[in-house]
């Protein structure tokens, strides 16, 4: 229970607090310290117990402050969460790159065989720091700009079929297809290059987590008498189990680590779209049933001119 909503009597039944005040009372001095207060959630307050002693009436009294410092503890430990995240997944590309540079300096130094093989790997390794480096500012620039509405208008239809056909190569070698059912003309209040973003990360990833031999479904049409555009995107995958859908736009989250970075994801495309779909104040919900497939749903405000 938060301290504010709290009796004084309440406020001092807690064992901490209670010391405290005991041991400035009978030293004279004052205390400065942090501690947690309640139950789960915890909340992170930091005391101040000064005593009052400039006149003989104010011996014994002393003035409590109490600053309740949860969101900023909460805000430090996401930040060491990513910095520990951005090392981890920069340390294991560096690693390899380092290794084989390594190896065609020594053991196989004058073996050509053997470094076509390692160069091919390194630049594997090296794509995949570049793809972090540029989904690490993507999602910077975007958080930066959070507060700035955009205000163009946005041809949706044109933007999923563009999208679709740019990736239609990809899908054809997965052994899927891309089927659209686009009820327009429909325009959107936004920014053409962050949609195509937010689109494009959706579709590639139906595509990577797809079945071969199946369709991915686009569904774009107008909801609450044409004042929004939904746009759904349907793979037909293995599906995701509900303990992991609410986590899935977190920064560096994946359901199947392995999987995810065979397949050349950064942990953060989901992220980026929750930001630029949240910039547009628009909303993302997800839903998926196992062994049958997943629905990412973005739903826009529409462009009134």
């Amino acid at each position: 229970m938060d301290p504010v909503s709290q009796t004084v009597d309440e406020v001092f039944s807690n064992d901490v607090l209670y010391d405290a005040v005991e041991a400035c009372y009978t030293e004279g001095e004052e205390f400065r310290f942090e501690f947690e207060w309640g139950q789960q959630p915890k909340l992170s307050i930091l005391a101040t117990i000064t005593p009052m002693q400039k006149t003989s009436a104010q011996r014994g009294r002393m003035i409590m402050t109490l600053q309740d410092l949860t969101t900023q503890r909460q805000t430090e430990q996401v930040r060491a969460d990513f910095v520990a995240n951005v090392s981890h997944e920069l340390r294991t590309p560096l690693s390899t790159l380092v290794g084989f540079i390594e190896t065609l300096q020594g053991p196989a130094r004058g073996d050509a065989e053997a470094a076509v093989k390692f160069l091919g790997i390194m630049a594997d390794q090296a794509a995949r720091m570049s793809r972090l480096v540029e989904d690490l500012l993507s999602l910077s620039s975007i958080e930066m700009n959070a507060s700035i509405l955009p205000s163009g208008a946005v041809d949706i239809e044109r933007l999923l079929l563009t999208v679709s056909e740019s990736l239609s190569n990809r899908a054809e070698r997965a052994d899927q297809s891309i089927d659209q059912e686009i009820h327009g003309p429909l325009l959107v209040r936004g920014d053409s290059d962050e949609l195509t973003q937010v689109f494009w990360n959706l579709i590639e990833n139906a595509i990577k987590y797809g079945r071969t031999g199946q369709t991915v479904n686009l569904r774009a049409s107008a909801i609450s008498e044409g004042s929004e555009i939904r746009v759904d995107v349907i793979d037909q995958g293995e599906g995701i189990d509900e303990q992991h859908l609410s986590r899935l736009t977190e920064r560096f989250y994946r359901v199947d680590k392995g999987r995810s970075r065979e397949m050349g994801g950064t942990g953060l495309g989901l992220a980026i779209v929750k930001h630029i779909v949240a910039r547009h104040r628009g909303r993302l919900s997800i839903a998926s049933v196992p062994d049958k497939g997943s629905t990412f749903s973005v739903v826009l405000p529409a462009f009134r001119g």
